[in-house]
């Protein structure tokens, strides 16, 4: 349990005194960060097969087949001694990936300030009449942090999400875990760490594209924003109705329809020539109150520079027709 206790005592100590830090004191969190991460990844959840002497027990297994996609048999499995100590290792590598990733969010953006971002539906709650950004909230650490390190914690992110995301999928291996007894009578998940690694990164990229003072990392930037975006819509997309996992990435959704209700009109109608088609696809699908609302917003934001030329720029065809 120390690296997740250290998470907490580290973000104590960054929010109370990181306005002084130098670059060389951010080098080491970061450092820190990145190495707590990669020590605590619970990799062998991947793989993980269950020894030679492992024996039938017969435990009655109720899963929710509506959001677990399929339904495990109705027996449970024995493990050893060893490999129940495994799983507990497991459990607690699982928490502390979820602790790191809220230290970052905590760190660079301040505590609660992304959960009362994600809470409203409105982009535009804090624009005041000049189109300009009016937020008393008070701020993390993001304007210390160089660009370089920040895409540090970025990839850093992308690895924790893609590593939940493929162990989400892996239904199999979910199975034999929860044969086993992993997680109790439920199939196991990363939900919690697939979504948030993504939502804190995609916050940072923007935070980072519309900074004035990084306008040197807006090109990779906007490569890293393109490539998630149209991901991130079509995964959207491809989810069934009843799998739970559609309701978690409408959060992703909407958190992306609203930042890019928020760019200029150069930049928003370039990124959302690249995703047009998906954005329009989510219209036709059964989809949440609150994501009709963002959706209505962002069309709404989309009319101007639409109608005012910009979809004849030096962009991709945007299907108009």
């Amino acid at each position: 349990n120390a690296e997740y206790g250290g998470m907490n005592c580290m973000e104590n100590l960054v929010m109370g005194v990181g306005h002084d830090f130098q670059q060389s004191h951010w080098d080491k969190i970061i450092a820190a960060i990145t190495d707590v991460y990669a020590t605590t990844l619970p990799a062998d959840l991947r793989h993980w097969k269950p020894s030679l002497d492992a024996a039938y027990d017969q435990v009655s297994v109720n899963s929710d087949t509506s959001t677990n996609y399929m339904e495990p048999d109705n027996t449970q499995l024995a493990v050893g001694r060893a490999d129940r100590v495994h799983f507990q290792r497991l459990q607690i590598r699982s928490l502390v990936q979820i602790e790191i990733i809220q230290t970052i969010d905590n760190i660079i953006f301040y505590p609660t300030n992304s959960a009362k971002e994600d809470a409203t539906n409105d982009p535009f709650q804090k624009i005041n009449e000049e189109g300009k950004a009016v937020d008393t909230s008070p701020e993390g650490m993001f304007r210390y942090l160089n660009s370089e390190q920040l895409f540090t914690v970025v990839d850093c992110l992308l690895e924790s999400h893609k590593f939940a995301k493929g162990f989400n999928q892996d239904i199999d291996q979910r199975s034999i875990l929860l044969k086993y007894g992993f997680s109790g009578k439920t199939l196991p998940d990363l939900q919690r760490q697939e979504i948030s690694s993504l939502l804190c990164l995609l916050r940072i990229l923007y935070k980072i594209y519309t900074d004035e003072t990084r306008v040197d990392d807006w090109q990779k930037t906007e490569l890293y924003l393109h490539k998630l975006t149209i991901e991130s819509f079509e995964f959207f997309l491809m989810l069934e109705e009843g799998d739970k996992r559609r309701e978690c990435w409408s959060d992703v959704a909407k958190l992306l329809l609203k930042k890019m209700a928020l760019l200029d009109d150069q930049r928003f109608i370039v990124i959302l020539a690249k995703c047009y088609n998906q954005i329009c696809s989510i219209i036709a699908q059964e989809i949440s109150q609150d994501l009709q609302v963002v959706l209505s917003k962002f069309f709404l934001r989309a009319k101007v520079p639409l109608l005012s030329g910009y979809a004849n720029s030096n962009t991709d065809h945007l299907p108009l027709r």
